[in-house]
């Protein structure tokens, strides 16, 4: 195996790949428990063998894979009133936030048109936050949480119709008045339409249904619009602080998305759901 060079630490490919999401098989009779039980399990198959590839590996898809499972994880528990693992997330999540924040800033970097001096200091800071990531993983708070959210698995609460409602009400609650041009406003809708689409995979085989196909790509239209523009706000933010101006092709980019967000959202506001 041939190593590979993160900061001034070899790191070795490990014989494993990212593990994407599963939906596991629920069956034919379908229950709120073991079904919970499943989706639980097959998050933390996702961050678990992820986790040790961020440790193990330079290849950034681990570190994302990482972050898509904890963010099912945590949909799951908030859906079915799950004790939840805030007060570990709180330790860890900002470093594995920031190292996958300068990942896909640096992707883009590379194909842009700037100076080779700034592209080698994004490098440096990208491997910085690359080594407290795998720190980070490798901590008694990581081991916590992972010992606690299996001692979770068979707990719950609550059912997916009404979980249903709470993501989709929550969703159109946080766009009220939203100003579509300030980033903040664009971040938190982000988040409760991420959630919404999470749930909607999870408990989608409780409701079938010819409507999901049409409502589920309707949030997932709105998420990579948001998603896109959420990363045009870290590069900004990357950008001024290595004091270098956002380029051109940037600021028209992101023009392009804001003007294209009115008709999704139209169509989500009026689609009728999978569940009711």
């Amino acid at each position: 195996m041939i190593p590979v060079v993160v900061g001034s630490s070899p790191i070795r490919h490990p014989s494993f790949a990212p593990r994407k999401w599963r939906t596991p098989a629920l069956g034919a009779r379908l229950s709120v428990g073991p079904a919970v039980a499943a989706l639980l399990s097959a998050a933390l198959v996702q961050v678990e063998v992820n986790a040790r590839g961020v440790t193990q590996s330079a290849d950034p898809e681990f570190l994302h894979q990482l972050r898509v499972g904890l963010r099912r994880l945590r949909t799951v528990q908030r859906a079915f009133g799950i004790p939840g693992t805030k007060r570990w997330l709180r330790e860890f999540k900002p470093a594995l936030a920031a190292a996958r924040d300068w990942d896909v800033f640096y992707g883009w970097l590379e194909n842009a048109r700037v100076s080779p001096k700034l592209k080698s200091l994004a490098r440096r800071k990208r491997a910085a936050a690359r080594r407290q990531a795998q720190h980070v993983l490798s901590s008694r708070a990581f081991d916590q949480f992972l010992r606690y959210a299996r001692r979770c698995v068979h707990e719950t609460k609550a059912s997916p119709l009404k979980a249903l409602e709470a993501f989709h009400r929550k969703a159109l609650k946080t766009a009220r008045r939203i100003d579509w041009q300030d980033e903040e406003d664009r971040h938190a809708l982000r988040i409760r339409i991420r959630r919404l689409r999470y749930a909607c995979e999870f408990f989608a085989p409780f409701f079938p249904g010819t409507r999901y196909a049409a409502y589920l790509k309707r949030v997932k239209a709105l998420q990579d619009l948001l998603g896109e523009l959420n990363d045009i706000a870290v590069a900004r933010r990357f950008l001024k602080e290595m004091k270098a101006a956002p380029p051109e092709q940037l600021q028209r980019h992101e023009a392009s998305l804001i003007s294209a967000l009115g008709p999704p959202w139209a169509a989500f506001v009026k689609s009728r759901t999978f569940w009711g």
